[in-house]
């Protein structure tokens, strides 16, 4: 009798060894997806057209318009990157075009730049690099 009554606590303890390392490996798998999905820190592509790239763009142009007392105008997005942090870095290739003060012909360049949208939709250009990145994501 003590021997049948071990034997089925023994199949039950094992199949609740069993869930328990289960419903583990569940809980595990479900907590990295959802932290890899909201993983910061790192730049992630983005599609050129992403409205918040758009934007970020536009807002780049005028600073630097601004800094720089001439007018750029954006041209295309070639590259488009996003980092969340508490907010957004937009880190975006474009070519942009411009009129030189002795030439009436529009010159146009590829600049990298890096744009801060904080969480109250504030924008501030971070830097602006004269580049060649169309063609690369680095």
């Amino acid at each position: 009798m003590f021997s049948s009554t071990c034997g089925y606590g023994g199949v039950k303890m094992k199949r609740s060894l069993t869930l328990i390392a289960i419903l583990s490996v569940a809980l595990f798998v479900f907590t990295w997806c959802i932290v890899s999905a909201q993983r910061t820190g790192g730049y992630r592509e983005i599609d050129k057209a992403d409205e918040g790239a758009a934007a970020a763009a536009e807002f780049a142009v005028k600073a630097e318009s601004e800094k720089k007392e001439m007018t750029y105008k954006l041209v295309s997005i070639e590259h488009a990157e996003a980092q969340t942090v508490a907010g957004i870095n937009y880190r975006l290739c474009l070519k942009v075009g411009y009129h030189k003060a002795d030439d009436d012909a529009e010159t146009t360049e590829s600049v990298r730049v890096v744009v801060y949208r904080n969480l109250q939709n504030q924008y501030s250009l971070t830097s602006w690099t004269e580049e060649n990145c169309g063609d690369d994501s680095n």
